[in-house]
């Protein structure tokens, strides 16, 4: 499903990011290039910290628990 229209980001790019460890908001907005105001439209900025829940949530399920 895509969560930003104007950049193509997917929610799997979200979680493929977290997966890979990166769930702190710049790190996101930088790796998805929600950063640059200039060309996009600040829709995603808004959501940021979803994309944030959804990248640790990626991590989390990709990080084996120790039991």
């Amino acid at each position: 499903m895509y969560i930003c229209i104007c950049k193509g980001i997917k929610e799997s790019d979200v979680r493929q990011l977290g997966s890979a460890g990166v769930t702190c908001p710049n790190a996101l907005a930088s790796s998805l290039g929600i950063d640059d105001e200039e060309n996009c439209c600040g829709r995603c900025i808004n959501n940021l910290s979803e994309f944030v829940e959804l990248a640790i949530e990626a991590q989390n399920s990709a990080t084996p628990s120790s039991a």
